[in-house]
């Protein structure tokens, strides 16, 4: 049984869990529409100043430490929102503004320096090297519309990855405010739309303790966890 009281337990049952990615799916399109805005300022600015190397370096330079900032604010807000919004539904208090937010540092700084299960690399060093990655496509291609093009591109990876660890970002909040408001199981749901996976088919509606969660099976998946 799970160690909320039966009859809180009915009560949420008769409430719908906030949708498990609305908060994610909403940070994620605020923060491409960032990126891709930031990215055309650089076209323009560089359409100006002139696309030799040395303004290429400086410019995409400038450009990454604006996507790392923009970056790290979304993953900082969705897990905050996130957290707050299951321990809500579970009628839980939340905790203090200096309590939330020194456990969305801790989990931020993992997010930034540690390596992630699915993609096998951390945040912050995959956007250093896909930094560079631009700087070296930009400044080998030989016209002003090519380089343009690999700018784009370049930004385009940088939104994938932010998608994905908004993603992990909002699946960590909701395991830990269950796991904090004493839910003792949780049942694995499939998001349901299309791209459900054969691995994820097979886990849906399984049941476990809140510390043997199994690891996401894949990148991209949109599983959630519910009360029992």
């Amino acid at each position: 049984m799970n160690g909320l009281p039966r009859g809180q337990l009915i009560r949420l049952m008769k409430r719908k869990l906030p949708e498990p990615y609305s908060v994610a799916d909403r940070m994620i399109k605020m923060l491409s529409l960032k990126i891709l805005k930031e990215t055309n300022r650089t076209k323009r600015k560089l359409s100006v100043l002139g696309f030799d190397e040395l303004n290429v370096l400086k410019e995409t330079d400038e450009l990454y430490e604006i996507f790392e900032q923009d970056c790290e604010i979304a993953l900082r807000d969705v897990l905050r929102l996130r957290y707050e919004e299951v321990l809500m539904w579970l009628d839980k208090k939340v905790p203090s503004i200096d309590e939330v937010d020194e456990l969305v540092e801790m989990w931020l700084t993992r997010f930034l320096n540690e390596p992630n299960e699915q993609t096998h690399y951390a945040f912050k060093p995959e956007l250093i090297r896909k930094r560079d990655r631009a700087k070296e496509a930009i400044v080998a291609v030989p016209t002003k519309a090519q380089k343009q093009l690999e700018l784009e591109k370049a930004s385009r990876y940088v939104i994938q990855q932010s998608a994905w660890y908004i993603d992990f970002a909002s699946q960590d909040a909701e395991y830990q405010a269950m796991k904090d408001a004493g839910v003792q199981k949780v049942k694995w749901n499939i998001y349901g739309d299309d791209k459900v996976c054969r691995k994820c088919s097979d886990l849906d509606g399984e049941i476990f303790l809140i510390d043997k969660v199994p690891p996401r099976p894949h990148l991209n998946c949109r599983c959630w966890l519910s009360l029992v």
